[in-house]
């Protein structure tokens, strides 16, 4: 701490320094300043001086260190209480100039720091104005993309099947269309099998040969058995393939024509089975 000798020299220094015609009003109010500081160091010497005797003057206790340390911190600290209690709040300084002096440096400052955030608050700006821009375009476009479809929503009629009672009509119309189609295959399947393979007919005598090495006639004897046409040929095959997929191998019996047979395995429409030559089913044409 200082000595009262060291704030006596300083004050009269300031007293000197007054009287001085190079005095300016800038040094003027540096030495109030100065003046004001050694007032207050003064004053915290003066506390310092009755804390430490106010901590002298308890009664020691030996028998507890820890609980004398205890009431000086506590007496120390109703002492700065007491202090900060009777002195009142003042200003900065009571002299004006020293009062302007700092505003206008608080002013300067302030400015420095406005004048170093405007060019990014200007970049910022150009960005933000950017992106207004882009969701502008947005907007329109999905106000035109709103418009065109509240205008082909209007155009569809009134009268638009969207109940469940339509769904149903509509499906069983399918059905129906799916129904004939196939009817309509079938009748064809069966026109063009009865054309092009008809079923061998039985004729009064064996049978006969062509005339050299050709295909036999289509004629049977009297007592060979009824042949099966093709067409049923191929519908038994599918039948079985439909009813029992597990097991869609059908035998192959003597009522079956044995060219129609070879003609279905050869084209791939038939297979026989791997153990049983025996016995044939539909080839899985879904495979």
């Amino acid at each position: 701490m200082g000595t009262p000798e060291e704030y006596d020299r300083v004050s009269s220094f300031s007293t000197s320094m007054g009287n001085s015609p190079d005095w300016t009003p800038a040094a003027s109010a540096k030495c109030e300043m100065k003046q004001e500081c050694v007032e207050v160091w003064r004053d915290v010497n003066m506390v310092q001086q009755r804390l430490q005797e106010t901590a002298g003057a308890g009664p020691a206790d030996h028998t507890s260190p820890l609980l004398a340390v205890s009431r000086a911190k506590q007496l120390q600290l109703q002492a700065q209480v007491e202090v900060l209690e009777s002195k009142q709040p003042q200003l900065m300084s009571a002299h004006k100039k020293v009062v302007e002096a700092v505003l206008v440096n608080g002013l300067k400052e302030s400015l420095e720091q406005l004048s170093e955030l405007l060019p990014a608050m200007k970049a910022q700006q150009k960005e933000l104005s950017a992106s207004l821009e882009l969701e502008e375009q947005l907007l329109q476009q999905r106000q035109e993309l709103g418009r065109m479809l509240e205008g082909r929503l209007a155009e569809v009629p009134d009268a638009q099947e969207t109940s469940a009672d339509s769904r149903v009509k509509t499906f069983r119309r399918k059905i129906k269309r799916a129904e004939q189609f196939h009817g309509n295959l079938v009748q064809n399947l069966e026109e063009f099998l009865d054309k092009h393979f008809p079923p061998p007919q039985p004729a009064n005598g064996r049978r006969r040969r062509r005339h050299g090495s050709g295909p036999v006639d289509k004629t049977l004897d009297a007592d060979d058995p009824q042949w099966e046409t093709l067409n049923k040929m191929i519908e038994t095959l599918i039948n079985k393939s439909l009813d029992s997929p597990h097991n869609p191998y059908i035998p192959i019996e003597p009522r079956y024509w044995p060219p129609y047979v070879e003609t279905l395995l050869r084209c791939g429409i038939a297979q026989r089975h791997p153990e049983d030559s025996m016995r044939f089913k539909l080839a899985p044409f879904n495979l």
